[in-house]
């Protein structure tokens, strides 16, 4: 539209810039651009200017082209359509405080009985979206339904915990939890109060996180203060998984009764998160089967049933014998590597390293732009990134999810 009122206004005069003007201003106020629209609204005026019109064309279509490849490069981010058996569904809720134990708020994602009136955002608050020049996110939409009924199948659905990183939150990889959910999962997300960058509640209210993000590792006396912070935060995200589960039991959802797995579940993460899983994996017998993507493998004991490792690209450094001088963050991030290959010699354990991936790309962060390594996400391409890690993760848990148990006393 812009484009054709400035070419028109070329030949008819400045009025004809009014359509194109109008047009950039409604998206520029109700779109996701913001910003990368500037260019083309200061060239639907150049028709006020007094110079040239050659001059004035050439202006236009730099701006023009600005505008368009700024749109091009950081779009609204768009996950790969889902083509498992099932239509996703999400819904979130809230467990109150009791006593000591604060609010949760966490959200599910599971196979949908059909399509709902509108999709679910990908974000579930605006507030979470990255910065510019990515901030487009906070208005993306997911490929799951908002609050679609639970399809019926003759068989109780496995349930999968995601858990968040470092101050991250519950919808930071959103697409790969859509993917398990499209799959046949029940995967539940929480909000881990302090340790969530930020969480809105359903009246409107926020907390933030407190951690240090990102950790203080600069020196010896800094990493055994991480560590023991770790283990508190590990602590809190055990009971917090542990008070969902009861309220599942407890019918949260009446309509769920009896549909969901309560025997036992597996649990991933990214990052802390899938630290967490690790220890979850070796203290909880509950959770049975786990998966780290990314996240340090810390002195916190080893899982005891069926594990699956990810790992970014090695380093050099890292596959080089240690050395004098290496700094303390280098050292636990040796000694995690050195945990992980101890793991990894086990049957029921396998671990997966991938080339051309950085940490953020086991993430939703390789959807914002389309060179991933302008995301910070590695070199290799997001469509190609995500089906490795998500495809790999459903084959996983569907192969070890064991048959069900009803619990005694049931009938």
């Amino acid at each position: 539209m812009a484009a054709i009122s400035i070419g028109i206004a070329m030949k008819r005069g400045w009025k004809w810039t009014l359509p194109g003007t109008i047009a950039i201003l409604v998206v520029l106020k109700t779109g996701s651009a913001g910003a990368f629209l500037l260019p083309p609204l200061a060239a639907t005026l150049l028709p006020l200017f007094k110079f040239p019109s050659k001059w004035k064309i050439a202006a236009a279509l730099t701006l023009l082209t600005t505008g368009a490849g700024l749109c091009w490069l950081f779009p609204e981010p768009s996950m790969p359509p889902l083509r498992g058996p099932h239509k996703v569904g999400t819904r979130i809720f809230e467990i109150p405080a009791e006593g000591d134990a604060p609010k949760l708020c966490f959200q599910v994602w599971y196979p949908a009985e059909s399509s709902g009136r509108e999709l679910a955002p990908w974000l579930p608050d605006p507030a979470l979206a990255p910065s510019f020049p990515f901030h487009r996110l906070g208005k993306a939409s997911s490929r799951s339904w908002s609050n679609v009924p639970l399809i019926k199948l003759p068989r109780p659905f496995p349930i999968l915990f995601y858990e968040h990183a470092w101050m991250g939150h519950r919808a930071e990889n959103v697409a790969q939890v859509e993917f398990l959910a499209n799959n046949g999962f029940v995967v539940i997300a929480v909000d881990h109060p302090g340790q969530a960058s930020t969480i809105r509640y359903a009246d409107g209210s926020r907390t933030a996180g407190r951690l240090i993000s990102p950790p203080d590792l600069s020196s010896d006396q800094a990493v055994a203060t991480f560590k023991a912070e770790a283990e508190r935060c590990m602590m809190e995200r055990a009971n917090d998984l542990a008070r969902v589960r009861k309220a599942l039991a407890a019918n949260l959802v009446p309509e769920w009764q009896g549909r969901l797995r309560l025997d036992h579940g597996g649990v991933f993460g990214f990052s802390f998160g899938g630290t967490t899983a690790i220890r979850l994996c070796a203290n909880d017998p509950w959770f049975q089967t786990g998966a780290n993507e990314d996240g340090l493998v810390l002195d916190t004991g080893r899982s005891k049933g069926p594990f699956l490792y990810f790992d970014d690209e090695i380093p050099t450094w890292l596959k080089q014998p240690a050395a004098a001088g290496e700094t303390p963050e280098q050292s636990l991030i040796r000694r995690s590597e050195e945990l992980t290959l101890e793991a990894a010699k086990a049957p029921s354990c396998q671990r997966l390293e991938m080339d051309g991936t950085r940490h953020e790309s086991f993430t939703d962060r390789v959807f914002l732009c389309p060179i991933p390594r302008l995301a910070k996400a590695g070199r290799r391409p997001a469509v190609e990134i995500h089906h490795t890690i998500a495809s790999t993760l459903a084959g996983f848990f569907l192969r070890e999810s064991g048959p069900y148990e009803e619990p005694a006393g049931t009938r």
